[in-house]
């Protein structure tokens, strides 16, 4: 899975990201598993296409069919991913704004202790 490869730069890996959910993490490398998926295969049947003895208009009009194709069935990938990552910073925002009502009840209760 190249979308999971490690970090090459020792400065990249300072870099704080969010944990993602597992359940959300599983969608999104099954998601983009099938989109590297198809992409590899559009790559190969253009490859093979380029490398083909035919004439040039027919393999122009070859190579639209295979673009048009890929990218009608890669939409509905592309779309789930939007889908996921509003779900994700809906999730992560929902976990801000609880973090930070937890933060700010104690901070009023240290307010309210150092009062009382």
């Amino acid at each position: 899975m190249k979308h999971n490869e490690k970090l090459r730069d020792e400065g990249e890996a300072r870099i704080i990201q969010p944990t993602l959910p597992p359940e959300i993490k599983a969608r999104l490398d099954c998601l983009l598993d099938a989109l590297e998926c198809m992409d590899a295969r559009v790559t190969r049947e253009l490859e093979q296409l380029n490398n083909s003895g035919a004439e040039e208009d027919l393999k122009e009009f070859v190579r639209q069919d295979i673009v048009a194709r890929h990218e009608s069935r890669r939409l509905p990938l592309q779309n789930a991913l939007e889908e996921l990552r509003a779900e994700y910073r809906s999730a992560i925002s929902d976990t801000s704004s609880s973090q930070m009502a937890v933060e700010v009840t104690r901070a009023a209760s240290r307010a309210r202790a150092a009062n009382g």
